[in-house]
């Protein structure tokens, strides 16, 4: 476990340094040789960290004499990782402590040796539960280690629900998948995922399940075979949203890696035209194994910027726009969101409303567009749909096919909120063209 708790150490260092927090730690842990057990400690310590990363920084910062951020970089993240680890995790006060010492010495930080265990043992008594805050604004951010910037929109924008959506931001939901009905159905699915040691349970709509996996889902049989793919339950609605049918034109234009194409060309039963558009690049070959891996010959995959006007996608019965947007739905999945700081929201409206205004002009007479976002950000999402219906006269909202238990539904537009109605946060807008 020292080897564990050295790479974490590592990892948080080099997050620090250069971003976002799944890349950083795969590269850490590609080339170490960790057992199953040792694995899933720095993984649980290096997300554990980021996730409570202002929370850990405001107990610290209390037993500090200097700041924490003039302290060097390893120090910072030993302190950091040794608190996590005595305060969230099932170590002994004493054990991190001790074992945040010895990584001082391994780490040739022997000089900040008794800083580490000074500082520790008086940190591990620091509650912000108890603590006292000049704004309400500021005893959530700490309480919830979410930035002052996220907690203040979410503040502004639901009032009442604020409290319970910062806390569901700690869930660990279930793993949603998508039975593949051209392979399989979901009983003879769970079945299948059963007998391989996963537990099982029905999810919103009638392909999905929610499993509980020992190790990754990539690892299953049933996964190799095409039998499932891994899909939020929200982002499945979106793409159910669409009732896309056999032998129509449809267009997924922000598809990357692919869940909702996967999704949609099921439903299409592996007929008609799916086209499957990302700006990136680099990203269209996730989308091309995994329609492999599900069976489907209905889908092209093609380099796109879904904002820019192409001929050859007009005269679609349907088009996805699950466009780019700020992401504060899914901080669950995604830590590092917590702290984003708003910067460039403007510039990001500006694309989402180009996005939907190109797709308006894909679309036939009688067709859809579904606009869609895993933000729970008003500003992304009814404003942009509003500003839209202004100006295109052709366009109507259509009520959602289905609401989750504690979804909202405003004019037509869904909205789910973290803690809420499931773990995500999530909207979606579907419109029909007269």
């Amino acid at each position: 476990m020292d080897k564990a708790r050295r790479i974490a150490v590592q990892a948080l260092v080099r997050q620090e340094e250069s971003g976002f927090a799944n890349l950083v730690l795969n590269a850490v842990l590609e080339h170490q040789d960790l057992t199953g057990r040792d694995r899933a400690f720095v993984s649980a310590l290096f997300y554990g960290v980021t996730e409570r990363l202002l929370t850990l920084d405001w107990a610290l910062a209390r037993c500090l004499s200097r700041p924490l951020a003039k302290l060097d970089p390893q120090v910072r993240a030993i302190l950091r990782s040794g608190l996590y680890q005595a305060r969230y995790m099932q170590v002994p006060r004493a054990v991190a402590v001790n074992e945040s010492v010895s990584l001082c010495r391994a780490l040739k930080k022997s000089s900040a040796a008794g800083l580490v265990n000074a500082v520790l043992r008086k940190a591990v008594t620091q509650d912000p539960a108890s603590a006292s805050f000049k704004t309400e604004a500021e005893r959530l951010s700490i309480r919830y280690s979410v930035g002052l910037p996220v907690v203040k929109l979410i503040q502004k924008n639901y009032p009442e629900e604020c409290e319970q959506i910062l806390q569901a931001f700690f869930e660990a939901p279930r793993v949603a998948l998508r039975c593949n009905p051209l392979k399989t159905t979901p009983a003879q699915l769970t079945e299948l995922l059963e007998a391989e040691g996963v537990e099982v349970e029905p999810g919103w709509l009638e392909n999905t399940l929610l499993a509980k996996f020992t190790g990754s889902p990539a690892a299953t049989e049933s996964f190799r075979q095409g039998l499932y793919h891994v899909q939020g339950q929200a982002s499945q609605l979106a793409a159910y949203s669409l009732q896309a049918k056999p032998g129509e034109k449809v267009l997924d234009l922000c598809a990357a890696p692919g869940g909702k194409t996967l999704t949609i060309g099921e439903d299409m039963e592996n007929t008609g035209t799916l086209i499957s558009c990302d700006a990136v690049e680099s990203r269209l070959p996730l989308i091309e194994k995994a329609a492999a891996r599900a069976g489907l010959a209905n889908v092209t995959v093609l380099h796109n910027d879904a904002s820019v006007y192409r001929e050859e996608f007009a005269g679609a019965d349907r088009v996805l726009c699950d466009v780019p947007c700020s992401g504060l739905g899914i901080i669950a999945k995604k830590p590092d969101i917590r702290y984003k700081t708003m910067d460039g929201v403007e510039q990001l409206h500006e694309l989402q409303a180009k996005i939907l205004a190109t797709a308006a002009r894909y679309v036939k007479e009688g067709g859809r567009i579904v606009y869609s976002t895993c933000t729970i950000d008003p500003w992304e999402n009814q404003n942009i749909v509003r500003a839209f219906l202004e100006q295109n006269a052709a366009f109507r909202l259509v009520q959602p096919p289905f609401v989750p238990e504690g979804a909202r539904v405003e004019d037509g537009m869904l909205t789910l909120l973290p803690g809420k109605a499931g773990p995500d946060g999530f909207f979606i807008a579907i419109m029909e063209k007269l």
